[in-house]
């Protein structure tokens, strides 16, 4: 019985410590948080494991730098080519 609780407590605890793996699966992370507070003695309310609790799905990578600058200089040259602006020149001796 003993092997049985150290068992399901060591697979609670590999959920619980990798939330982002059970991202599509919530229930089986409150399951498994269940399990661990009942190894302590605690009581568990599911209803107080609120989604902030979970990790939150990532958002879009970040564009690199590079990409960015080299699309804001276009977008700069397009608009000064629209509307005719002169273009200063500074020369560096």
């Amino acid at each position: 019985m003993q092997d049985f609780k150290n068992t399901v407590l060591r697979d609670a605890r590999r959920i619980v410590g990798s939330p982002a793996d059970y991202i599509d699966d919530p229930d089986q992370f409150a399951a498994a948080w269940a399990a661990m507070k009942a190894g302590r003695g605690q009581g568990f309310d599911p209803a107080r494991l609120h989604p902030q609790h979970l990790v939150d799905r990532p958002g879009p990578a970040p564009e690199p730098t590079e990409q960015i600058l080299t699309r804001a200089g276009q977008k700069a040259r397009a608009v000064i080519e629209a509307k005719s602006l002169p273009i200063r020149r500074r020369h560096v001796a």
